[in-house]
């Protein structure tokens, strides 16, 4: 390429070097165009959609992902979607950078992080007002979850009203404050995983009922606490609300509906 060509396209500025960047579809163009412009790997960052960890048997793997992701973060302003899976060690202080895309943040999960506690789901909250799906299922399967609790759960449901889809499977905290949090708050909420929740009981199942107006889906099976007079008066005061017994591994908008960049 004419070194002439190649100044002027690092003199572009951001904003038309992602309307370029959005209008390569494949990767190897987007790679091909990057050789000639020193700014692309920043470009790249600011277009970044989405952040996704898959869960993995690796500790070094593990490790990798926690040392990078603050990092990534911040130097990604505009997520849409953030996916945690099986960081046990993550802390609170990595969920600090997510307030760097706060405004745009939609979609938040986290499978089996265990190490993260209410203050760092409360932030969570203050920084993520326009969330609409999060995923809490932070506990390993062979013991309860030791931090999520009402608190964080009332954190969520107070500053992230537009909550439309929520999983709390397993989350073995929760208790009646935290369902009455929901269904008072939650006005939003159309779908509901409360799947093996230990401390749902029939106070917090008619908490739910009473509130969530907008609930449709309640994802519901092997809560031990809650009797089959509760579910029958929650089914005749919201006859509408599908109660169903699957579990759902993934919420959330589909990963083809954001530029996934990796």
């Amino acid at each position: 390429m004419d070194d002439n060509v190649e100044n002027y396209i690092n003199f572009l500025s951001d904003d038309c070097l992602i309307c370029i960047f959005t209008k390569l579809e494949s990767e190897s163009d987007r790679n091909a165009f990057g050789l000639t412009c020193k700014n692309w790997f920043k470009v790249r960052n600011i277009a970044r959609k989405s952040i996704i960890f898959h869960y993995s048997f690796n500790p070094k793997v593990y490790k990798e992902h926690a040392n990078c992701l603050s990092k990534l973060l911040a130097r990604s302003p505009y997520l849409n979607l953030v996916s945690l899976a099986g960081l046990t060690e993550l802390p609170d202080a990595a969920l600090n950078q997510l307030r760097i895309s706060g405004a745009s943040l939609q979609s938040l999960s986290f499978y089996c992080c265990s190490g993260i506690t209410d203050d760092g789901l409360e932030q969570v909250s203050i920084g993520c007002p326009n969330l609409r799906f999060i995923r809490c299922w932070i506990q390993r399967l062979s013991r309860m979850c030791r931090y999520l609790t009402d608190d964080s759960v009332t954190a969520i449901a107070s500053g992230c009203p537009l909550i439309e889809e929520w999983s709390l499977a397993v989350c073995h905290g929760v208790r009646l404050p935290g369902w009455s949090a929901i269904g008072l708050l939650c006005n939003k909420l159309r779908i509901l995983h409360v799947n093996r929740c230990r401390n749902i009981c029939d106070q917090g199942l008619q908490a739910l009922g009473d509130g969530c107006v907008c609930l449709q889906v309640l994802h519901i099976h092997g809560c031990g606490k809650i009797t089959n007079n509760g579910l029958a008066s929650f089914s005749i005061a919201r006859p509408n609300v599908k109660q169903r017994v699957d579990e759902v591994m993934c919420i959330g908008p589909s990963i083809e509906d954001l530029f996934r960049l990796q």
